[in-house]
């Protein structure tokens, strides 16, 4: 399997002007990711910890282009101000793929040169599939559990993306959520509301 290395992954931020919220947002996925990688490595599930860590680094490399032009205003969800280099960036990429969210960009991007790793991007980023392989739910798992740049509980996290983005099918995808916080317990042999702070005891 080709992937980027570590200096082409930091590159696409650049060249994609990605603003500074959602670049510290991702770093800390990868960190949170491959903290869930390690330890479930250990424990004997085969996994691709490579794999994981560009894919939880770039899970939002094209986030912006989500974002509707409200959204790059300060508000009650974010107090980010977004740059004119990336307010422009923005406008290039809502031109350049219409109608077409983070996950599926990525996929266009990356499609050729590193075809699984664009495949996992994009199944990440979308709610709606319903098979990821175990690589795309530990990075799917570590971005739940991550706010902005903090590590919080999945409650929390939920009680947020319910109120950022509503919608009826809540209650059903949080049925679906849950179980997989679950699954990641069985991998991880431990509580994962102990992930920060057993992330900050291995730093010390």
């Amino acid at each position: 399997m080709k992937l980027p290395t570590e200096q082409q992954c930091q590159s696409y931020f650049t060249a994609y002007v990605v603003p500074g919220n959602i670049n510290s947002h991702c770093h800390k996925v990868r960190e949170v990711a491959n903290f869930i990688a390690r330890t479930a490595k250990k424990s004997g599930v085969d996994i691709n910890i490579k794999l994981i860590d560009c894919v939880a680094l770039l899970h939002d490399l094209f986030k912006i282009v989500s974002l509707h032009e409200d959204d790059l205003q300060p508000n009650k969800f974010h107090s980010y101000s977004f740059s004119e280099k990336e307010k422009a960036m923005w406008k290039k990429l809502k031109e350049k793929y219409p109608n077409m969210h983070e996950g599926d960009v990525a996929y266009a991007v990356f499609k050729e040169e590193f075809p699984e790793m664009a495949l996992a991007l994009k199944n990440v980023s979308d709610p709606q599939h319903l098979n990821p392989t175990t690589e795309e739910m530990i990075v799917k798992y570590a971005d739940l559990r991550v706010f902005q740049n903090n590590i919080i509980s999945l409650p929390e996290r939920l009680a947020y993306l319910q109120e950022r983005y509503p919608s009826p099918k809540w209650p059903e995808y949080i049925v679906k959520l849950e179980k997989v916080e679950q699954r990641i317990k069985a991998m991880i042999k431990m509580n994962p509301d102990t992930i920060k702070q057993k992330m900050e005891e291995e730093k010390n």
